[in-house]
């Protein structure tokens, strides 16, 4: 939602809302009963970013707008917000310590932290997300420490404080984050020895397995049903496409050619790096072009404003009540493929999993723009059966098998 906003409004906002501000690019307010939080909402090299501001009315309107402003200002000079706040808050507390006693200068974390993601913003589109846990995570804990002085123990005690705020498996993230960076220290010779070297994970995860009974999948749609706007609408892509959630929630008008019906995702929106074209089932297509007739021709995104952590998407979990998580609608779509008789090479490339064999990865450029046509075609005729609750058919038809 997009409005101009007043104090007015704010003042009397209760619902759980995103509210973007008209007045200023990029401000948003996120409104509840208990609390009203601003962010500053962007996008770097092809992934949504925002950054909390603060609360309102703590912090006013007028100074949300200010800080927005200048927030914007370092995006236009191409700087990342994130990392341009913690290293000025680093220059802050430094300009603010007492002077200290002659020696030879102190190399901290919170100086190495700059070093680490400019090195990672070359290899890794992930550096933005690991920029943001250093920035919750470990700049308050290490920001001050020398880099030499965090051995073993301060990684131990980060880790259980870590694990203390109720993270599981997002523990295991930080600890390989840890790593990371010191194996990059370790290699510039900033340490003398690797702290998170063979540190035991604190938390065993299984692989998931989890696939959408067909009684599953009519509530599921039921419950979309019930809930239309454009978090449901992209729930439905993920069902009919198999895609990943932030490939489809960042669709753009330019990636869709509605004529050839044709969804065209560019080497730097996907996770492994590649250009992906998706073919579009009639479902698929039907729900775009409804979205194409209902959304400014100006709007340059299919969702508008719609991230995975947008308080839209997040309401949707109420239809399965934590039974399974949105990612699995992606195996769903994996399992039922193979179901249909797909090749696990067909699937792959529906998927559009990384390729590690020579030859896939260098001498087999056949594109499977056929293949993956036939095969979500007949994946949208099997879910549509499966939510008119119709019984199979039988049939003397072999599986799809692939061209020769």
């Amino acid at each position: 939602m997009k409005k101009l906003l007043t104090d007015r409004f704010l003042l009397g906002a209760t619902s759980a809302d995103r509210v973007f501000d008209s007045h200023t690019r990029g401000l948003v307010i996120r409104t509840g009963a208990l609390r009203k939080v601003w962010y500053f909402a962007y996008r770097l090299d092809g992934r949504d970013q925002s950054i909390r501001l603060g609360e309102y009315p703590a912090l006013s309107l007028a100074g949300a707008r200010d800080e927005a402003y200048e927030l914007r200002r370092l995006l236009d000079k191409g700087l990342d917000p994130i990392v341009e706040r913690a290293r000025r808050a680093e220059l802050e507390r430094v300009a603010s310590a007492p002077a200290p006693a002659p020696g030879p200068p102190v190399f901290t974390f919170a100086m190495f932290v700059p070093v680490y993601v400019g090195f990672q913003k070359g290899r890794t589109k992930e550096w933005a997300d690991e920029a943001s846990k250093i920035d919750r995570h470990l700049l308050p804990a290490w920001g001050a420490l020398a880099l030499r002085e965090i051995k073993r123990p301060q990684v131990h005690e980060l880790l259980d404080v870590v694990a203390g705020k109720g993270l599981t498996y997002g523990v295991n993230r930080i600890q390989a984050l840890i790593s990371r960076m010191f194996t990059v220290a370790l290699d510039r010779g900033l340490v003398d020895a690797h702290p998170a070297s063979r540190v035991i994970k604190r938390f065993t995860e299984q692989p998931r397995d989890r696939v959408l009974s067909d009684e599953e999948l009519r509530a599921l749609v039921a419950g979309l049903d019930a809930r239309p706007g454009a978090a449901s609408d992209a729930v439905r892509l993920r069902l009919l496409l198999g895609q990943r959630g932030g490939e489809t929630a960042g669709m753009l008008w330019r990636e869709i050619n509605l004529e050839a019906g044709l969804w065209s995702m560019p080497a730097p929106r996907t996770k492994n790096g590649k250009p992906h074209v998706v073919p579009l089932p009639a479902t698929a297509l039907e729900l775009l072009q409804r979205r194409r007739a209902a959304i400014a021709e100006t709007e340059a995104r299919v969702f508008p404003g719609l991230t995975l952590t947008s308080l839209e998407h997040k309401a949707l979990a109420a239809i399965h009540g934590g039974a399974y998580e949105w990612i699995d609608l992606r195996r769903t779509v994996g399992t039922r493929l193979a179901e249909l008789g797909f090749d696990e090479t067909t699937r792959g490339r529906v998927l559009n999993h990384a390729r590690y064999s020579v030859t896939e990865k260098h001498y087999n450029l056949h594109a499977y723009d056929v293949e993956k046509r036939q095969a979500l075609a007949a994946w949208d005729v099997e879910l549509a059966r499966i939510l008119a609750n119709k019984a199979k058919k039988k049939t003397n038809v072999l599986p799809h098998r692939p061209r020769r």
